[in-house]
C-alpha cells in the first residue's frame, strides 16, 4: 500500500481544490492542468473541474454524484481510473477513452489516505490526449528524420569544404562525389578522364583532402609540359654529376617528394615509352633509384593520374602500355564536360564571381541576360573556360552589372545581341531622351517579362520599373505579366 498522504488542513467541507494542487504538484512531481476529478473512497464523484467538462463535453455537474463504478459500467470511461485507483489503491497512468466524444486522454490517477492510512479520495487529472501524443510522436519522428538529413548534409558540406574548390549541382557529379567519397581513403590507383578543363585537378586535390594522407604533401606534375630529355630526372631525380649541368649535390625527382602523400599525374597519355617503363615497375615495386643512383629508395604514395586522351585507343594503337594501362586503371573516376551539366554552370559562375571581386575589391552581379548566356553557352573549354571568362570580366567591367554587352568578341556569336538603338532625330533633347528610354524599357519588358527582372536587369527599384513600364509599355503587351 502507498505511504499516506497527510491530509490534515487540505480539505475542508468544501474540498479545497487549491490546498489539492499544492499537496499533490509537490510530492507528485506533476505538472498539472485544470482537467480534474476528485471522488471519495467509494467512487462518488465530489467534484469536477469546469474545464474537465469544457474539453470533454460533460454539462456543468452532470456527473457529480454519480458513482465512478457506475460511469465505467455504463461505458462513459473505459477503463475508469478513477475506479482503479480504488479498487488498487496505487498510483495508476493509463489511457482513458470517454466515449462519448471519443477522446482517448493519458490519466493520472492518485489514491489520498488519511493519518490512519484508510483511503479517503481518489482524485484524477487529464494530462495530455491521446492525439496531442500522436502528434508529438509524429513531429519527433520528422524531426529525427531531418536531424539525420540535415547532419547528412553538414557532413557532406563540411566534407567538401576541405577539398578545395569543388562545386557542383548537377546529379552526375552528385553520383562522381559518392564516388569520390568511397574511394578516398583506399589505397587503390585511380584514373581520371575528361575534356580538358572540367576540373581534375580539382577531383585529385579534393581526393587528396578527404584521404588519410591529407597532411602529407600533394605534389601535381604535368606530363605534358616536361621535356622529353629532362622528364626522367625531373620525376626520379638524380644523384650528383649525372649528366652535363647537373647540380652538384644531385636532386630529388617529383616522385619521391610525394612521399607518405599523393602524387598526380596529370596528362598521363604524354608519357614517352620508356618513362611508362619505369613507371610500371614505380606502381609494381614502390621504390625508385634515381638517375646515375644505384640504392633503392622504398615509397609510401598515393597515385592519381588523369588524361584527356582515351587510353583504351592508345592501347590498341601502340602508344601506351597495356599493362600500365591496367595498372592504373582500378577506379575510373569520369568527369562529363561542362555542356552536359548545366546544372552545375550558376553555381561555379556564382563562386568564381565572389572569388575574383574579392581578389580585385570589387563587387558585381550578373544580369538575367548574361546568366541566360552562360546557360546557352556550349563551353567547349569546360571550368576553366568559364572560369577564365568570369576572372575577364570581372577586371575590365565598370558597372556594377555583368552583362553580354561586355562579353570579348569571341563569345559575341554566342550572345544575345545587345537591342538596336534607333534615336529620335527631331524633338528637343528632353523628348528625344524620353524616347530613348521607352526604348530600353520596352526591350527590357519583352526580354524579362517582370518587373522585379527588369529592375534587377537595369539595376533600378522595383517600383521604379513598375511606373516606367505603365507609361512605356502599352496594356496589350503586358497582358496578365506584373
Amino acid at each position: 500500500m502507498a505511504q499516506p498522504t497527510n491530509l490534515s488542513g487540505i480539505f475542508d467541507e468544501d474540498i479545497n481544490l487549491k490546498g489539492l494542487f499544492d499537496i499533490l504538484n509537490p510530492e507528485n512531481n506533476l505538472v498539472l492542468a485544470d482537467d480534474m476529478m476528485l471522488s471519495d473512497a467509494k467512487g462518488t464523484i465530489l467534484r469536477v473541474s469546469e474545464t474537465y467538462e469544457r474539453n470533454f463535453g460533460f454539462a456543468h455537474n452532470s456527473i457529480v454524484g454519480k458513482s465512478a463504478f457506475d460511469l465505467e459500467a455504463d461505458g462513459t470511461f473505459t477503463p475508469c481510473i478513477t475506479a482503479e485507483v480504488i479498487r488498487q489503491k496505487r498510483k495508476i497512468t493509463a489511457t482513458q477513452t470517454i466515449n462519448h466524444t471519443h477522446k482517448n486522454v493519458m490519466t493520472v490517477g492518485i489514491p489520498l489516505f488519511d493519518d490512519n492510512g484508510e483511503l479517503k479520495y481518489a482524485v484524477c487529472f487529464n494530462t495530455v490526449s491521446m492525439e496531442q501524443i500522436n502528434t508529438i510522436q509524429r513531429n519527433y519522428r520528422h524531426l529525427q528524420d531531418s536531424l539525420q538529413q540535415y547532419s547528412q548534409e553538414i557532413a557532406e558540406l563540411r566534407t567538401r569544404a576541405t577539398s578545395t574548390t569543388l562545386v557542383f549541382k548537377s546529379h552526375s557529379m552528385q553520383r562522381l562525389w559518392t564516388l569520390i567519397q568511397n574511394t578516398a581513403n583506399t589505397k587503390a590507383n585511380i584514373l581520371v578522364t575528361g575534356e580538358t578543363g572540367v576540373g581534375k585537378s580539382a577531383v585529385a586535390k579534393a581526393i587528396h583532402a578527404m584521404s588519410n594522407r591529407a597532411e602529407g604533401p600533394f605534389i601535381e606534375v604535368n606530363c605534358a609540359v616536361l621535356h622529353e630529355n629532362l622528364i626522367e630526372s625531373e620525376l626520379f631525380g638524380y644523384e650528383k654529376g649525372a649528366f652535363t649541368g647537373a647540380s652538384s649535390s644531385g636532386k630529388i625527382g617529383k616522385i619521391e617528394l610525394a612521399n607518405h602523400g599523393t602524387l598526380f599525374l596529370d596528362e598521363i597519355g604524354e608519357l614517352p615509352p620508356h618513362i611508362q617503363s619505369k613507371l610500371l615497375q614505380l606502381i609494381q615495386e614502390k621504390t625508385i633509384e634515381r638517375l646515375s643512383g644505384t640504392r633503392k629508395i622504398e615509397l609510401d604514395f598515393r597515385l592519381i593520374v588523369a588524361t584527356n586522351r582515351n587510353l583504351e585507343e592508345e592501347v590498341q594503337r601502340g602508344l601506351f602500355r597495356s599493362d600500365l594501362f591496367y595498372r592504373l586503371n582500378v577506379i575510373r573516376i569520369h568527369i562529363p564536360p561542362l555542356r552536359q551539366r548545366k546544372e552545375d554552370i550558376f553555381p561555379l559562375a556564382h563562386q568564381f564571381l565572389a572569388r575574383f571581386c574579392g581578389e580585385y575589391g570589387k563587387s558585381l552581379t550578373f544580369s538575367p541576360r548574361f546568366l541566360n548566356f552562360l546557360e546557352r553557352y556550349d563551353w567547349p573549354g569546360n571550368v576553366r573556360q568559364l572560369e577564365n571568362l568570369i576572372e575577364r570580366l570581372v577586371i575590365i567591367v565598370q558597372d556594377p552589372i555583368i552583362d553580354v554587352t561586355a562579353l570579348p568578341p569571341e563569345y559575341t556569336g554566342e550572345a544575345v545581341p545587345p537591342p538596336a538603338v534607333v534615336l529620335e532625330s527631331s524633338g528637343t533633347l528632353a523628348e528625344r531622351m524620353e524616347a530613348y528610354e521607352g526604348q530600353i524599357i520596352r526591350d527590357a519588358y519583352r526580354r524579362c517579362g517582370t518587373t522585379v527582372a527588369v529592375a534587377r536587369d537595369l539595376g533600378i527599384s522595383q517600383a521604379t520599373a513598375a511606373r516606367k513600364i505603365a507609361k512605356y509599355v502599352s496594356a496589350a503587351e503586358r497582358g496578365g505579366r506584373s
